[in-house]
């Protein structure tokens, strides 16, 4: 069974995710929503709640503006993890590396991803898929929280850490870099699809950016003697070092444009 953690803006989810879950998944599976309109939990606290309320043996964390688009996705997800023991988490959109200073996984030039982003109607395919080869799965080192998956024993281990961290981010990342630290792998698939609603043109409020950065900076505080690190690629261990050390010049120059500039130059190189 997979046990669905969703944490709602409400105290319910829409009747059309309710729906949309229930026509596609393909498998037994239990729906926890988290109710969180007076904005009572962080979203580490609200799955970690959730983590407790489930009962499967495979749990999907998911926003409440995902919707799936290929059926059986739940028997899909469920054979990925059966067929790999060391598997601990599972996305649809991720990085192979990330550098030793506060940096976001979406700005990394190695990135495997492949779901569909919806922004304000217009439906565009965010398909990364060179590193894939010829396989439907492949190793990462941080996954993208709008839906990913875990297997239960995982959290034997790891935990969403509502001590250090608060509000809406980096718990995605940070799970990541637990996941691995316990000795499990990350990955990313490309054989269900996903289509998020997400636009580059939502802006943060003052407060949630300045959230934001300040969980980037402690991300890289904790992890620091974990950084950097990739996975996933067959590329020399130099091209990384030279690459970290670009996000280094970049973080000390505290220029943000030049950060943008080199991870999309790079993204081209090594597309």
């Amino acid at each position: 069974m997979i046990s669905i953690v969703i944490c709602s803006r409400k105290e319910d989810v829409s009747a059309e995710l309710k729906q949309n879950i229930a026509e596609t998944v393909g498998c037994e599976y239990e729906l926890i929503i988290i109710g969180n309109p007076e904005n009572r939990y962080s979203i580490f606290s609200a799955y970690n709640e959730g983590v407790s309320r489930s009962k499967g043996e495979i749990l999907c964390f998911m926003h409440e503006d995902v919707m799936f688009r290929s059926k059986d996705w739940g028997e899909l997800m469920i054979r990925h993890f059966m067929e790999d023991d060391h598997i601990g988490i599972i996305g649809f959109a991720g990085s192979h590396f990330l550098p030793d200073t506060p940096m976001y996984w979406y700005s990394s030039p190695f990135i495997s991803q492949k779901n569909l982003n919806n922004d304000h109607g217009i439906v565009e395919e965010h398909f990364h898929e060179g590193w894939f080869g010829s396989q439907s799965i492949v190793e990462v080192v941080a996954v993208d929280g709008f839906c990913f998956f875990t297997r239960r024993d995982l959290f034997s281990k790891v935990r969403f850490d509502d001590k250090t961290y608060s509000g809406f981010h980096l718990y995605d990342m940070d799970i990541c870099m637990q996941a691995m630290a316990a000795g499990y792998k990350v990955c990313v698939c490309r054989d269900v699809l996903a289509e998020h609603s997400w636009s580059e043109r939502m802006q943060f409020t003052k407060k949630g950016g300045d959230l934001f950065n300040h969980n980037l900076q402690i991300f890289a505080q904790v992890w620091q003697h974990l950084l950097p690190i990739w996975r996933g690629l067959d590329l020399p261990s130099e091209v990384f070092e030279r690459v970290n050390g670009l996000y280094r010049a970049a973080a000390q120059e505290r220029y943000a444009g030049f950060l943008h500039y080199t991870y999309k130059r790079l993204r081209k190189l090594f597309k």
